[in-house]
């Protein structure tokens, strides 16, 4: 069976390693100068080479010409460690060994002398999913290991080890590698493996991989397998099911005109097409954060990595987009892109998250901040009452009616603020005021994801913020679905309905019919 690729060409000296340069020239040195410690903690994301250097490092320790900072890699010792079938090189993963009983294993094993070679080397994967009591057991190997053990543990999430365990390692951070790294190590595989691929693929390889290179390996094995025939750009985003360059493009030129109707067509080919709508939320974000660069200030563009189309194209689209609105964009597919993980309903919620971008505020959009300010500050004025009446407002609450008929004046003051909160804001409906005080909104079931949005700090204090704007007086917001039997669970609230409205207005709400 053909070895995988990222396999087939993974590290086997320091000199070979990409990217953790300075990682590699603190451990070379440490060998060089017999400075060797009893305890490292290699963290960083996946696919940047930590167990890879751990082997080498364990290498390093028993060749039979070491300790040396460049194995031979010819002797029984460094032969068997590149294979995985060395008796003194133990590789452990903590993900399903990550008990107490195994750890106790590790203890009483370690104090063992090697079969052969000079150092018994544990190397412990994802070493973060031990439990409390196994790192218990761990730490009392580490405070008092033989001469003989060393112990290299790797990890993508080094917060979840306790400090006590920090404390007695040697700790090294590997780093995401660069684009320009991935792509020239993409193009030495691909040579030595006979393959026509252009530096275009490999770019769009290494962008989707975001600073693994293992990944990166992966992705560009399955385009080599495709056949003989030149790949490039275009070839490799329909293998990768990755939407092109231009349909971004134009997805975003449609949001910046506001034109629905293109915008809601692209959206439905996502899913025609099969692509990942994950991946193009991703590839918006990119988009919409380079035209905010921009927007900013053209001069990044020298520093953005931008053919001169590419450039030229989106210094143009800029025009169409303020820098308000740019955040606000970008906002939101940070949520969807959050929101897609969970790929189940993803049509309905790239739906219901987008299309609201695509609603033009009434009057167009405020560019400059000093009017609305000014406006604000206006209506303020006009809304100030005598202090009696202030006070009585505040001791008694607001009458429920009022409410109602002023919503659509907090609707729209809420869309000048935000216009994605007012479209989600509009789907809500007045349920009444509640015993403490609060005006309380109800959303449909089937429109839960709304109203946590809604109740996220940003958007609550928007929409409670045009209330006071609005009525003068400080109303709280408390948002339900309409499945909740608010109106049985606050007195306040019953006692309001049984009140105020005739028998005609409850059947009118609730549409029902009276029966003889």
């Amino acid at each position: 069976m053909p070895l995988a690729l990222y396999r087939k060409y993974r590290p086997q000296t320091f000199e070979e390693v990409v990217g953790q340069e300075h990682i590699v020239i603190t451990l070379q040195n440490s060998l060089k100068y017999n400075h060797i410690g009893h305890a490292y903690l290699f963290a960083g994301p996946r696919g940047t080479g930590k167990t890879t250097v751990a082997r080498i490092l364990a290498k390093s320790l028993n060749c039979a010409e070491g300790p040396t900072p460049t194995p031979c890699l010819k002797c029984a010792s460094c032969m068997e460690i590149s294979e995985g079938r060395s008796i003194d090189v133990i590789e452990i993963d903590a993900a399903s060994n990550r008990g107490i009983d195994e750890i106790r294993d590790i203890r009483e094993k370690a104090r063992l002398l090697p079969v052969r070679d000079r150092y018994k080397v544990y190397i412990i994967d994802e070493v973060h999913m031990l439990t409390n009591e196994a790192f218990n057991a761990l730490l009392k190997i580490l405070e008092e290991p033989p001469d003989h053990v060393v112990f290299i543990m790797a990890t993508t999430e080094p917060q979840k080890i306790p400090l006590t365990i920090l404390s007695r390692c040697q700790r090294f951070d590997f780093r995401r590698l660069t684009r320009d790294e991935i792509v020239k190590q993409l193009a030495k595989i691909a040579e030595k493996e006979g393959a026509k691929i252009t530096e275009g693929a490999l770019k769009l390889i290494a962008l989707q991989a975001q600073g693994s290179l293992r990944d990166s390996i992966s992705l560009l094995e399955q385009l080599l397998v495709y056949g003989d025939q030149e790949i490039n750009e275009e070839l490799a985003r329909n293998l990768l099911g990755l939407p092109t360059y231009e349909f971004t493009y134009t997805f975003a030129k449609a949001l910046g005109e506001y034109n629905l109707a293109e915008g809601y067509s692209l959206l439905q080919q996502i899913f025609q097409m099969g692509k990942n709508p994950q991946q193009f939320a991703r590839d918006l974000l990119r988009h919409f954060r380079n035209l905010l660069l921009l927007k900013a200030d053209p001069r990044v563009g020298n520093i953005l990595s931008l053919t001169q189309e590419e450039y030229d194209e989106l210094i143009e689209e800029t025009k169409l987009y303020t820098i308000k609105r740019l955040q606000e964009i970008i906002d939101q597919l940070l949520i969807l892109e959050n929101r897609l993980r969970d790929l189940t309903n993803a049509p309905l919620v790239m739906e219901m998250l987008l299309i609201p971008l695509f609603i033009k505020p009434e009057g167009g959009e405020v560019i400059l901040e000093a009017p609305l300010e000014k406006e604000e500050k206006k209506v303020e004025v006009k809304k100030q009452e005598p202090v009696k009446e202030e006070k009585k407002s505040e001791e008694k609450g607001i009458d429920i009616e009022v409410v109602k008929d002023k919503w659509t004046t907090v609707l729209e003051r809420v869309k000048k603020k935000k216009v994605s909160l007012e479209a989600m804001l509009r789907e809500a409906r007045i349920v009444g005021i509640d015993e403490e005080g609060r005006l309380v909104l109800g959303l449909p079931k089937t429109l839960s994801f709304l109203k946590e949005r809604l109740e996220e700090r940003p958007n609550r204090s928007v929409v409670e913020e045009k209330i006071r704007e609005v009525y003068g007086v400080q109303i709280p917001v408390k948002f339900i679905t309409m499945e909740d039997d608010l109106i049985l669970d606050n007195p306040k609230i019953s006692s309001k309905k049984e009140e105020n409205l005739s028998t005609e207005e409850i059947r009118n709400f609730f549409k029902g019919k009276t029966l003889e």
